[in-house]
């Protein structure tokens, strides 16, 4: 790959309001926005029946396994796992189905930002170079996760070595060893984030690649992530407790989701569920999940974005990048 020099320093508010900023500014960041929000709770709303019939037993063995922990005895998850075990069909479906339009998402927003390119009427496609993006995201993941898996199983035998020689010293390598693996675990996503956006720029995959765009802006882009995570998570979880408690009536219904409730969550529930046969309630549920779905799309376009900002500041003004 040939070095780049970049002209301008990275721009740590550009970054993280990318999505707001290309050449068609917020009139594209609206579109994007609304056609990924409808797609997200048309997603849900189709699993939603599926799986909403388990929740009263699901919720009911939860609570269970709690006020046994918390007395102090072991929890029994034979019913726990019965429960999602039947739900898992659906779950899948809801898994595979949110991974392939959050690439067809993210792809139409590095195509936007790096070529000015946007599909007609409907932003969002899934072929080869979505596919292509879903491949990108899954790969860091895995490294992720066998860098992860690896580390922890080295650190036990480490741990467990250095304990028979002298228990002090297991403990010391133990703590070093958990410090250093969380730091490599936060280092690894971070240097491969623009895997997916770097894919979009080659029209090939790329993963390791993505090292030589980030190499020297880690702690730009950790802080960036930080931000957009923080705020996304916060959006959502707010979004969520209204849109509950606007549904349910019941301001402690999100602690019987929890588990720390005093009351059985499947008395909550069915009370709940008596309110959701109102036609409003039914609609009020129709809008939360709308609602939900647009924080959790403003959420996956801010992280996409800080990927297509990097790329695209790493390739500055040459548009002829080769890769070796």
């Amino acid at each position: 790959m040939n070095g780049q020099q970049h002209s301008d320093g990275f721009d740590f508010a550009t970054a993280i309001t990318q999505l707001f900023r290309t050449q068609d500014g917020k009139a594209f960041a609206k579109r994007l926005w609304f056609w990924s929000s409808a797609a997200y709770a048309a997603a849900m709303l189709v699993v939603f029946p599926f799986i909403i019939k388990y929740y009263p037993d699901l919720l009911e063995a939860n609570w269970y396994n709690m006020k046994a922990i918390m007395a102090g005895r072991a929890p029994d998850n034979t019913v726990l796992l019965a429960i999602l075990s039947k739900m898992l069909p659906s779950y899948l479906f809801l898994m595979v189905s949110m991974l392939a339009i959050g690439a067809a998402v993210e792809t139409a927003l590095h195509q936007k930002v790096l070529f000015n390119e946007e599909e007609q009427r409907i932003p969002l496609r899934f072929g080869s170079l979505q596919l292509r993006v879903l491949l990108a995201q899954l790969a860091v993941w895995f490294i992720w996760f066998f860098v992860y898996m690896i580390g922890a199983v080295v650190l036990a035998l480490f741990v467990g070595a250095f304990a028979v020689v002298a228990p002090i010293l297991g403990v010391i390598i133990g703590v070093l060893g958990i410090i250093a693996l969380l730091c490599l675990l936060v280092f690894l996503p971070i240097r491969l984030a623009p895997a997916a956006a770097l894919s979009v720029n080659t029209n090939s995959l790329q993963i390791m690649s993505a090292r030589k765009v980030s190499k020297g802006i880690f702690w730009n882009l950790l802080g960036a992530y930080l931000i957009v995570l923080i705020a996304g998570y916060a959006l959502i979880y707010i979004v969520m407790s209204f849109g509950v408690i606007a549904v349910t009536g019941d301001l402690t219904f999100l602690e019987a989701l929890s588990g720390m409730g005093t009351e059985n969550p499947k008395v909550a529930f069915a009370a709940a569920s008596e309110r959701f046969k109102n036609p409003l309630v039914m609609f009020m549920g129709i809008v939360a999940i709308f609602a939900y779905a647009g924080a959790y799309a403003m959420y996956t376009l801010s992280i996409s974005g800080i990927s297509s900002y990097t790329v695209k500041w790493w390739r500055g003004n040459d548009e002829a990048n080769q890769f070796d």
